[in-house]
Order: structure tokens, then C-alpha cells, then sequence
């Protein structure tokens, strides 16, 4: 009866050993992956949803800009000498106006940005201070023309002489709150025919850096004030319900699945995030990830650097690279972001570093990395001082949590530029250096607060929990199994038939037998 009892509990052991096998290797892990991407999927249920509708907190939108010490010097054709002066900072608020939900696991939103200068994190710098800049609209609005009509340029800069006030050479004075956020008066009254045109073209083709006067006397030129307060979309957006690795990923912005202002599927392509959110690691980093930017028309990527530790919590840390603003003989993808028809002995691709957002913007503008961070060389000559590219302040990353995928820091840095060209017919411009000027740069970016610190704590030490339980199980249950076959085996449970030759056998009571006894 005890060895019936032994056997039926080392059976019950080995039962319960398979069970703790499979729930340590594929059930607990199953059970906890499912939690997180149910957390994690853009819906109402779901933790994320709100955190993701409305950032729980602001954005810093930092302004640094380029003031230009020696304008006089540069008109008589001296190397540009320039002093940073920033940040200006900014608090941005984030909040989507979810418009429905589509087809393939989709949703679609509106994105509201709004900004608030802060004073406090500005420290001693102030919206009405004056800074010399170069003029950032004259030179697009007249290179526009040296590029598309250059015999009419002369007419057209007569004209815009009217537009601009006060226009002696191609810097200006003026607030950095005008510049940035409330604008500069552009006059459209006067007598001038060329005049005419160019206002009639500006209301025709209504750039976003220019609004409309109240009573349509001119136009109001700002760098930013088209982001504020106005809705931009709409997005169409995978919600990761059906496939979690798309969890994020925008898929149609304004009603259009590629970018057709450049001309090439490749360069259209609309890739990652709105950098909000990201699918989830879980221990598998891929090499990259994108962010798609509406306001210069294409997708950036961050490439994988390596694990890092931030705020006490595991992340995974990605740098933007040389690649993605690299030269065509670099980088041979990226030639399709070369602008056609340039000049005449000109291919339209740029300097190692450069964009040409041209045909985004409609308008000669080109981007970079702040003081011309992994750009070539040669740009640098161009300045006397004022240019010091360095990695540490000029770099864009961001560091995503190593289970979720959480961005827990994250800042993205991108500066505006103008060309500055030698035009002898131009009195503005006939004794300039031509070379590439910038205006400004900005940083956007945030980091997680404390609270939502100690949530990814607490949810961390969880998942240490709920993993230390199941080798907990595991462990027990290969301790019962041991234990229940040592116990099997002194019962003699193990052995349920007797070894016929066995001393036990031959001793038995009833077997003894004579050893003297010869036949």
C-alpha cells in the first residue's frame, strides 16, 4: 500500500514538473508579453491610449539663433563672423484629435501643437531682444527667381525693396519673437507692378511662414507661427492591435501614402513613428528606427549605438548618423533628394550633411545638423567665427525603454539655412562671398518625469517578480520530483518484482535447501 502511495506521488510530480517546465519557458513569458502589448496597442482600454492622445507633459522647443556681429564687413565681402545666442525655450503641448478609426488597424488624428515661451528656462534672454540675422525671406523669395527667371531679377528685387522695409543689404534687425512666432510686416501696397506679382504669387501659393494682414495691406513672415495653435494632418496610423511590430507606424500623412514632392518612391517613402511612440523591444532592438517629419516632407532614422542605463532604467540608445544627410557618392540612396535642374553645370545634389528642402517648402531652404554637425568641411570655411560643430551639443538620439520600447529621452536637433550668393546686379548682394548662411537651429525634445519614472520602476520590478516566480515554480517542482523518487526508492516502490537471485530469494522461509545433501 506504501509503495502504491509512492509511485502515484512520484507520478503526481513528474506531472507537475512538465506543467512548471512549460509554463517557465513559454506560459509565463506568453502571459507577460500579452500584458505588455495589450498595455502598449492604441486603443481606449489601453494604459498608453491618453498618455499617447495628449503627452502627459511638454515638449522643451529650444531656439538658438545665429547673430551676425560683423554685417557690415560681410556686405564688403569679409568672412561672416557669428554668436550663437540661445536658447530660447518653449513649453509644446501635443494633443490629437482623433478623427476615426480605418481599415488594416489604422487610426486617424489631427496633431495640435501649441507653445509658450518660458521665461524661466530662458534665463536672462527675452523675447524682444533684437538680433541681426540674415534675411531669411528676401534671399529665398529672391533666389527663387535667379533660379527660375534670373533676367527678371533685377525687376523683382526693385519690387522686393517695397516688400521689406527698411532692405539696405541682406541682414535685419529685429525681435526674436517677430522671428520666430508673431511676425515681420512685408508691405503689398505701392505703386510697383513687380510689387503686384509677388504678393499675387505669395496669396496664390500661401506658404506656411506667411500670413496674411487682417486687412490684407501685406503678409506676416515667421519662422513658426503656422505650427502654433494649428492642426496639422491627417494621420493615418497603425495601432498594433493585429501586428504589434507596426505599433506607431504612420502610413498615410494628408490623405497620401508617399511624399510625391520628390519625385522618387524611394525618397517618398513615409517610414516610423511621429516619434511619439515605438513598438515594443522585449530584448530584440532592431538596427533602426524612423520618425516621419511632415514639416521637412521625408522620414529620418536613428541607428542602433547599444544598451544603455538612463534614470536607473534599462534602454537601448539610438544616434542619428552621417547617413541620413550623407552626399550621393556616400550614401547612393539618397540621390533622388537631389534637386533637378539646380543650374546648368549642377546635378542638384549637395555637400556631404545638406538637405535641400526646396521642394518641400517651395522655397530654397536647406537643412542640417546644428553648426553643421557631420556636414563636410568645406562649409566651415566659409565663416570667420561663430562655427564649432561638436557632437555632445549638436547630436539627435533617443534612448527607448528595453522592454517596451517606451521613449524615456529623446531630443531631435535640425538647423535653417539659406544660401547667400554673389549677384553684381543685385546692390544687396554685388559684394558678398557666396557661401551657405545659417539662420537658426532648433531642439525639441523631452524626457520622461518622475512620475512616469517610478511607473516603469514599479512595472519593471513586476516583471522581476513574475519572473522570479516561475524559476520559483520550476525549482520546486524539480525539488518535489527528486524527492518523490528518493521516496519511491526507499520504499522499494521502484522495485515491485523481486531479483530471483537475490540472497532474500534463496533464504526465503520454505526455500532452504540441504548443501550436503549430493545427489
Amino acid at each position: 500500500m506504501l509503495g502504491k502511495n509512492a509511485k502515484l506521488f512520484f507520478g503526481v510530480s513528474v506531472i507537475i514538473l512538465i506543467v512548471a517546465i512549460v509554463l517557465a519557458s513559454w506560459g509565463f513569458p506568453k502571459i507577460v508579453q500579452k500584458q505588455i502589448h495589450k498595455s502598449l496597442q492604441i486603443q481606449n482600454s489601453s494604459v498608453m491610449f491618453e498618455k499617447w492622445r495628449e503627452l502627459p507633459i511638454p515638449l522643451k522647443f529650444k531656439v538658438y539663433l545665429f547673430n551676425v556681429t560683423n554685417a557690415e564687413d560681410v556686405n564688403n565681402g569679409a568672412k561672416p563672423i557669428l554668436n550663437e545666442i540661445g536658447p530660447y525655450v518653449y513649453k509644446e503641448y501635443r494633443v490629437k484629435r482623433i478623427l476615426g478609426y480605418g481599415e488594416n488597424d489604422t487610426i486617424r488624428y489631427m496633431l495640435k501643437k501649441t507653445f509658450y515661451f518660458d521665461q524661466e528656462a530662458s534665463g536672462g534672454l527675452n523675447e524682444n531682444d533684437e538680433v541681426t540675422v540674415i534675411n531669411y525671406s528676401y534671399l529665398a523669395a529672391l533666389l527663387t527667381v535667379l533660379d527660375i527667371m534670373p533676367a527678371a531679377a533685377v525687376i523683382v528685387n526693385n519690387a522686393l525693396e517695397s516688400f521689406f522695409p527698411n532692405l539696405t543689404d541682406p541682414f535685419m534687425k529685429v525681435k526674436v519673437k517677430d522671428l520666430l512666432f508673431d511676425g515681420i510686416f512685408l508691405n503689398c501696397v505701392g505703386e510697383n507692378s513687380a510689387l503686384s506679382l509677388v504678393c499675387g504669387k505669395i496669396r496664390l501659393e500661401k506658404p506656411s511662414v506667411m500670413r496674411p494682414a487682417e486687412d490684407d495691406k501685406g503678409f506676416y513672415f515667421s519662422m513658426f507661427s503656422h505650427l502654433n495653435l494649428t492642426e496639422s494632418g491627417p494621420y493615418d496610423m497603425k495601432r498594433g492591435i493585429e501586428n504589434i511590430n507596426e505599433l506607431g507606424h504612420i502610413v498615410a500623412y494628408n490623405n497620401k501614402t508617399t511624399m510625391s514632392q520628390w519625385g522618387d518612391p524611394y525618397c517618398g517613402q513615409i517610414n516610423g513613428s511621429d516619434s511619439s511612440i515605438f513598438p515594443p523591444i522585449e530584448g530584440n532592438p532592431p538596427a533602426k528606427i524612423s520618425t516621419f517629419e511632415p514639416e521637412i516632407c521625408r522620414s529620418f532614422f536613428a541607428s542602433l549605438v547599444g544598451p544603455r542605463d538612463i534614470f536607473n532604467l534599462s534602454a537601448y540608445y539610438y544616434e542619428i548618423d552621417e547617413m541620413l544627410f550623407a552626399s550621393k557618392s556616400a550614401n547612393p540612396n539618397n540621390k533622388c533628394f537631389c534637386k533637378r535642374n539646380w543650374s546648368a553645370n549642377h546635378d542638384g545634389c549637395l555637400l556631404m550633411g545638406l538637405l535641400n528642402i526646396n521642394p518641400c517648402k517651395n522655397a530654397p531652404a536647406i537643412v542640417s545638423l546644428p553648426h553643421f554637425y557631420l556636414a563636410s568641411e568645406e562649409i566651415l570655411e566659409y565663416f570667420d567665427g561663430g562655427i564649432s560643430p561638436d557632437r555632445e551639443k549638436h547630436r539627435s538620439f533617443v534612448y527607448l525603454e528595453a522592454t517596451t520600447g517606451v521613449v524615456i529621452k529623446g531630443v531631435q536637433r535640425l538647423q535653417f539655412n539659406i544660401e547667400l550668393r554673389n549677384v553684381p546686379a543685385i546692390p544687396e548682394l554685388e559684394n558678398v562671398r557666396t557661401g551657405l548662411f545659417p539662420l537658426l537651429w532648433i531642439e525639441e525634445g523631452a524626457e520622461i518625469s518622475k512620475n512616469l519614472q517610478d511607473e516603469l520602476h514599479h512595472a519593471n520590478k513586476l516583471l522581476s517578480y513574475v519572473e522570479a516566480v516561475r524559476w520559483v515554480i520550476l525549482g520546486l517542482s524539480i525539488i518535489l520530483c527528486i524527492a518523490s523518487a528518493i521516496y519511491v526508492s526507499r520504499t522499494g516502490g521502484l522495485n515491485p518484482w523481486p531479483n530471483r537471485n537475490s540472497v532474500n530469494f534463496i533464504l526465503r522461509p520454505g526455500n532452504t535447501i540441504d548443501i550436503n545433501k549430493i545427489r
